[in-house]
């Protein structure tokens, strides 16, 4: 499939229904790679992401995802849209205290450095900044999915203890 973003053709209006990881998809969808060597690609028929790393990484894979048509590259979101849910979970924080480091961190250099930094003093309002981003992602994930034609259901995962 190409990689300019264009839907895979459908039958109708009926979107393709897929069972895709959703922890997989976000991981892919924040992968931003300032040296382009990396890329994700979701099969359409399988639901399965790929994972490539580096130039060589093609010739070890079972085919070339860019010359065919079951596979869809998954386009990384704009590092703005993840500064966004960062900012989104600054306003909803409830503490005043923390949302003003959470602010701050914000608008230093190295923005997400910063902000995880903060968020290690604060090991509750941690875990609630990793609920709230797998939310987000959540959203951000089926919107990718309604933008290309998929119907997702998500792969059941058993549960983990955030990292």
């Amino acid at each position: 499939m190409s990689t300019d973003g264009t839907p895979p053709a459908r039958s109708g209006d009926a979107a393709r229904v897929l069972t895709i990881d959703l922890e997989e998809l976000t991981w892919a969808l924040n992968s931003r790679d300032p040296l382009g060597e990396c890329s994700h690609w979701l099969n359409l028929e399988s639901g399965t992401i790929l994972f490539l790393i580096g130039h060589d990484a093609v010739d070890e894979a079972d085919g070339d995802p860019r010359d065919d048509d079951r596979w869809l590259y998954i386009e990384p979101i704009e590092s703005s849209e993840a500064f966004r849910v960062m900012e989104d979970f600054v306003d909803q924080c409830g503490d005043d205290r923390l949302g003003r480091a959470l602010g701050q961190a914000l608008q230093q250099r190295k923005p997400f450095r910063r902000f995880k930094d903060v968020l290690a003093a604060h090991p509750t309002q941690r875990e609630a900044w990793f609920a709230f981003e797998r939310e987000a992602m959540e959203v951000i994930a089926r919107r990718w999915c309604d933008d290309h034609g998929i119907s997702p259901r998500w792969a059941a995962r058993p549960n983990r203890t955030t990292p």
